[in-house]
């Protein structure tokens, strides 16, 4: 079974009039075909914003700092929103908690 998720440093911020929000700091993992992943922690500590940094639907004030995510030997953070609308939901989607 092959890599299919690569993520390798994530680090996304939010920019307010009070300043840079970091809401995920440095995060990494790898998903092989197969695999499931789960991700738990407090509420605020960033799991949804992770989720939607790996599939490019943190919206501004958001940004994608640093990183790369890495799906199917494509740097998802590299390519335009065009490819990305190719990808999401045919390829790979989330599952929101509402």
């Amino acid at each position: 079974m092959g890599k299919i998720l690569e993520v390798n440093n994530l680090k996304t911020s939010f920019f307010t009039h009070l300043g840079e929000v970091q809401a995920v700091r440095g995060s990494s993992f790898t998903m092989n075909e197969g695999d499931i992943l789960g991700i738990v922690g407090e509420s605020g500590s960033g799991k949804s914003v992770t989720a939607m940094s790996i599939i490019k639907l943190v919206e501004d004030p958001g940004i994608i700092k640093e990183g790369s995510i890495i799906f199917n030997g494509k740097d998802l953070t590299k390519i335009s929103e065009n490819e990305m609308t190719e990808i999401r939901g045919s390829e790979i989607e989330m599952i929101f908690k509402d």
